[in-house]
């Protein structure tokens, strides 16, 4: 009875939490790509952070597209992944 009550109790602090939540959407624009293949490595990049739903990397256009929870990612933690495959966010 305890353990019911205490769920029902917690159920609110659950659904606020996961309300504030908002998905988002961020263009980068990269630079240093010189095949499809740098446009790949840096999109696995960005897939891999935690909260990025999507990650579209687009090499005629040297940008990737992400969606992405705001709770839980952020551009500047996109932009170091993208540092981290070897190329640069331009401002």
């Amino acid at each position: 009875m305890k353990k019911t009550l205490l769920a029902i109790a917690a159920a609110p602090l659950l659904l606020a939490g996961s309300a504030l939540a908002k998905d988002a959407t961020a263009t980068l624009k990269v630079s240093g790509w010189h095949c499809a293949g740098c446009a790949q490595e840096t999109e696995a990049a960005v897939k891999e952070l935690k909260g990025v739903k999507s990650a579209t990397a687009d090499f005629d256009k040297k940008t990737v597209v992400v969606a992405y929870d705001d709770s839980k990612a952020n551009p500047g933690a996109m932009e170091k992944a993208v540092a981290k495959a070897g190329y640069k966010v331009q401002k």
